[in-house]
């Protein structure tokens, strides 16, 4: 086998594949989206500036996020998974009245969705910053 065997197939594979942290980018832009509506709201302006400070929140929250370390990193994610494990139990044993092993069941699917969403998220984000480099 020779050298440019691999380069080549390493040429033909995209980052454009379904996976799990496109999800959570889809999510980080409807939150931006969200927050720059309302900020744009609550100052009086119209849907031009509402999308130019989406832009603006969405790439400051890209930049700290690119710049976190691993360690801080993935101890957010722990913390936002335990806490959306939690209000899923708590939702669905008290506001749905399911009984404990059901909701310790569905919490525990949440929070593995959770984590390896996360987990993906942080490769796409590396696949993303050497495709950009590569450029």
């Amino acid at each position: 086998m020779t050298d440019s065997t691999p380069a080549k197939a390493r040429k033909s594979i995209t980052i454009l594949r379904l996976r799990a942290g496109l999800l959570l980018l889809v999510a980080s832009v409807v939150l931006c989206g969200a927050g720059g509506h309302f900020l744009a709201r609550q100052l009086g302006l119209g849907l031009g500036w509402s999308i130019l400070v989406a832009l603006a929140i969405w790439v400051a929250a890209g930049m700290a996020i690119a710049r976190l370390g691993p360690k801080v990193y993935f101890a957010i994610c722990a913390a936002v998974t335990v806490l959306l494990g939690y209000l899923v139990y708590d939702f669905s044993r008290s506001a749905i009245g399911w009984p404990g092993p059901v909701s310790l069941a569905l919490a525990a699917v949440a929070i593995a969705l959770m984590a390896f969403t996360f987990y993906d998220f942080r490769r796409l984000k590396h696949e993303i910053r050497v495709w950009a480099y590569r450029r």
